[in-house]
């Protein structure tokens, strides 16, 4: 959606400016002091973010980049793209389908002028790492990619809604894009670079806490930020097919997550694997989006703690590709972070344990770091179409 009609000044927005003068925070920032419109509550940041919180996040650099984009707004588009902190929009505003099946918050890239888009693009790369932020782009030619097939006739499936089997055990409300509800995200809709979408939720602030949410058909970040510390949770990277050729030159996003992925659980022993197989069968994302949870009580798979170091180097791998999507120096305390975790930290897998293998699922399950990697039969294509995600069970959309 290129807006969201709802008023910016919203009643959480009224009840975080009275806690601020009780507190002695920051009530409001504003772009225009003549303009309410213009105007969005920062949000205090909790004291769970210091107890769960790494640290390290560049936080003034995304708080720069966001004040740049923000500058080259109009007032009408910093409405569309400013959202109270806690404002449910941030939860059913992200999926794995393409716009408009499942809307997005903020303003569509593809409307945008150069000059405003390059600013969105600054946002993220000062958010993400190098290797996150190519990750990014080639996810988006993906789907420059499939714009082709759609244009040329050549997509395997015309439907966007074509439902998928819930996974054993899982969630079944019936939510767009989750387990319960249509999957996979089919051809027939718009794809395309130019359909993804930036929105803040919360004013963008060196000491409040704010999210950077950034998605559209195959990649959806939620990105917050609490002071120094930072949580990419929850954060969908997805990809068909695998690999591709667009304009005479080769992509192959998510490569570094499949291989390291499918090392990890095909360094276990034959035992181990016996004890790592996960109960049922999942053909999508248990947790993905319109399914935040609750996370499982009882963890399925073998204790990391349990393998050997060269086992456990093979997991580290595997989290690493993950992690370090985020700004390097937040990245790497948070790795420390859930590395120093693998004594509750399990892996487990279902369907398969090979990457060509269309039931291919693999889950790492810590107290903290979540990660699903599903592999599924093409939607658009005949090749091998997958979903991932990561989440952190202490910070997802940031800490309460």
């Amino acid at each position: 959606m290129s807006s969201h009609t709802r008023p910016v000044l919203r009643r959480p927005v009224v009840l975080a400016a009275c806690l601020s003068i009780a507190l002695g925070t920051v009530g409001y920032l504003a772009f225009d002091p003549g303009s309410a419109s213009a105007t969005v509550a920062e949000q205090a940041v909790p004291a769970s973010a210091a107890r769960t919180g790494a640290g390290g996040a560049n936080t003034a650099e995304v708080v720069k980049a966001a004040n740049a984009f923000l500058a080259t707004l109009s007032d009408e588009q910093k409405d569309a793209v400013l959202y109270d902190f806690d404002d449910e929009a941030k939860k059913t505003g992200w999926s794995n389908f393409p716009t408009p099946v499942v809307e997005r918050n903020g303003l569509k890239l593809g409307d945008l002028t150069d000059a405003q888009d390059a600013a969105a693009m600054k946002v993220m790369a000062a958010a993400l790492s190098k290797q996150g932020y190519e990750e990014l782009v080639e996810i988006r030619k993906a789907d420059d990619y499939l714009a082709s097939l759609s244009d040329s006739g050549d997509s395997a499936s015309a439907s966007p809604t074509a439902t998928r089997t819930p996974p054993s055990g899982a969630p079944t409300d019936g939510a767009t894009g989750g387990p319960g509800g249509p999957g996979g995200g089919g051809g027939g809709a718009n794809f395309g670079s130019e359909w993804y979408y930036l929105s803040f939720f919360g004013q963008p602030s060196k000491t409040g806490e704010f999210t950077v949410q950034y998605g559209g058909h195959h990649a959806a970040y939620n990105i917050t930020y609490a002071g120094k510390n930072v949580t990419m949770s929850p954060t969908l990277t997805a990809v068909e097919p695998e690999e591709f050729i667009l304009d005479d030159k080769a992509y192959a996003p998510l490569a570094d997550k499949r291989a390291a992925t499918i090392g990890a659980v095909q360094s276990l022993t034959a035992d181990e694997l016996a004890a790592a197989e996960i109960d049922g069968s999942f053909d999508d994302l248990y947790l993905g989006p319109g399914n935040d949870g609750p996370f499982p009580t009882q963890p399925e798979g073998v204790l990391v703690s349990s393998l050997t170091k060269k086992q456990q180097a093979k997991v580290t791998a595997m989290l690493r590709t993950w992690v370090d999507d985020l700004d390097e120096k937040a990245a790497a305390r948070l790795l420390a972070k859930y590395v120093a975790e693998y004594d509750e930290t399990y892996i487990g897998w279902s369907g398969g344990t090979t990457i060509d293998n269309d039931q291919t699922y693999v889950r790492l399950d810590g107290p903290s770091a979540w990660i699903e990697f599903s592999n599924q039969p093409g939607a658009s294509t005949d090749e091998i179409h997958q979903h991932t995600i990561f989440r952190d069970e202490t910070s997802d959309y940031g800490w309460e």
